[in-house]
């Protein structure tokens, strides 16, 4: 695969993905809407999923966005050609849209980390690993785009090999000890509401083990130097959005979580 056909198919891919998510944020905000719906002591707006989850959406339209301008800058309106003018990464187009892919990453690991909060009861002490590594990761996002500024080939930034490495760790760490804490309370424990135990650590491995996936996808194509870690980089946004819609349309569809609750410690009880 070239170059340029990476980051055609790229483009392509990332709008589909981009349509997944798209439905799957309109279908989570209308049922946290009815969720709230004549609840005044708890506002939707003050919901941190729920605001998170508008400042994600709103970045990877952003990001989709300027994906597809910047196709059809280099494609259509480039003297140059697209080799020639993907090269430059000093172009306006080129400066935003790594600054949206990174904060969009780093919006989904806090996100992921709230998640780890909200599960251990406010529990300080677990949060310290991830926080460290979420704060090596923003380091490094910020690196990713400045290297980019100077550097045409993707391959030779190298703040982006650290950069995953955090994300990943991240990712696992908060996956490992949120299923470990809801497993470990009791094999046979339920929700307040009465939703199985087993159908929430369902939900949160599946939606976790799909951007986890994909950052790994987009690791070793880097390392590797394959043209396809162009497709992988493009297409990471909208993948961390579905991961996190999926999972939050799942949670209020099942109505696993009391509108009073959203952002509060989960709760539990024996089964009978």
């Amino acid at each position: 695969m070239t170059p340029n056909t990476a980051i055609l198919a790229g483009m392509a891919v990332a709008n589909i993905f981009y349509g997944i998510h798209f439905n799957l944020y309109v279908i989570s905000t209308y049922l946290f809407a009815r969720h709230f719906k004549g609840d005044k002591a708890n506002p939707l707006y003050r919901s941190m999923l729920f605001v998170s989850s508008g400042i994600l959406f709103i970045l990877i339209t952003a990001n989709t966005i300027l994906l597809t301008v910047r196709v059809f800058q280099g494609f259509i309106l480039s003297t140059g050609g697209p080799a020639l003018f993907f090269r430059d990464q000093t172009q306006a187009t080129s400066v935003v849209l790594n600054t949206v892919t990174m904060s969009s990453l780093v919006v989904n690991d806090l996100m992921m980390i709230h998640r780890l909060y909200t599960v251990w009861c406010r529990t300080k002490l677990i949060m310290i690993l991830p926080l460290v590594a979420w704060i090596g990761f923003t380091v490094c996002a910020v690196l990713t785009v400045v290297d980019r500024r100077s550097t045409s080939n993707l391959a030779l930034v190298v703040s982006i090999t650290p950069n995953f490495v955090f994300t990943l760790a991240v990712n696992v760490y908060c996956t490992v000890f949120i299923a470990w804490k809801i497993y470990t309370n009791t094999k046979a424990c339920m929700l307040v509401d009465g939703t199985d135990l087993r159908d929430l650590l369902a939900m949160l491995v599946e939606s976790s083990a799909l951007y986890t996936s994909w950052a790994l996808f987009y690791t070793v194509t880097h390392q590797v130097n394959d043209n396809s870690q162009y497709l992988a980089v493009a297409t990471l946004p909208p993948i961390a959005g579905i991961a996190n819609a999926l999972f939050q349309t799942r949670i209020v569809t099942r109505r696993s979580i009391e509108p009073s609750e959203v952002s509060q410690p989960i709760q539990f009880r024996a089964a009978a």
